[in-house]
């Protein structure tokens, strides 16, 4: 009888034992995997404050944008509007004989000095053309002018450099030029006379 309830002990012993070990297992699992699940928790949490704190610099960043701007906004469009009637002026949307006959009685007016002459005596406008291609019209011009060498050179110099935003002359191009040069006087300077043939170019629109 004592060797069967020792036997029944041992048996109860043995499972203990093993019931004991697979808890410790489990144990040992729900522990890893708690581990495991922590460590990723973190690295997401730990990533998500890095994209919010990045969210924040760049929420900062294009708030400063906006500031920047509206604050620059009104020069912008200033100088908009300043590039857009310069534009109109070096290449305009019609023939505008007027502004063009203006500028140049200007040139005429700050170049001409008695000692220095710079003179339009003949101003010629032809009939509108427009180039083969179509982009635009021109307008051709003549014009008789007595100078100076140093004027004639200024002038030369004028029509080379028209079209130029900064300059704001309005686009021209010499399209020929007949010289005629006289003798200089003993009580003044050198005189070229000269007749020049002119395209001054506008938008065809």
């Amino acid at each position: 009888m004592s060797s069967k309830y020792q036997l029944i002990l041992d048996k109860q012993k043995k499972a203990t034992m093993a019931y004991g070990s697979m808890c410790l297992v489990f144990l040992l699992l729900i522990g890893a995997y708690s581990f495991f699940q922590w460590t990723k928790y973190q690295t997401y949490n730990d990533a998500l404050a890095l994209n919010l704190e990045r969210a924040s610099d760049l929420s900062e960043t294009v708030s400063e944008i906006q500031a920047k701007y509206l604050e620059e906004k009104p020069a912008f469009e200033e100088m908009q509007v300043d590039l857009e009637d310069t534009l109109k002026g070096v290449f305009p949307i019609e023939e505008n004989y007027t502004e063009l006959t203006r500028d140049l009685d200007k040139f005429e007016a700050r170049t001409h000095r008695p000692n220095n002459p710079f003179v339009i005596s003949n101003l010629d406008y032809q009939d509108v053309k427009i180039s083969e291609n179509g982009y635009y019209k021109y307008l051709p011009l003549r014009m008789t002018i007595t100078a100076s060498p140093e004027n004639f050179t200024k002038f030369l110099h004028y029509i080379e450099t028209s079209g130029s935003l900064t300059g704001k002359v309005r686009l021209m191009d010499m399209q020929s030029i007949r010289l005629n040069f006289n003798e200089a006087k003993t009580d003044g300077p050198e005189i070229i006379n000269f007749s020049v043939k002119i395209n001054a170019y506008f938008q065809n629109i």
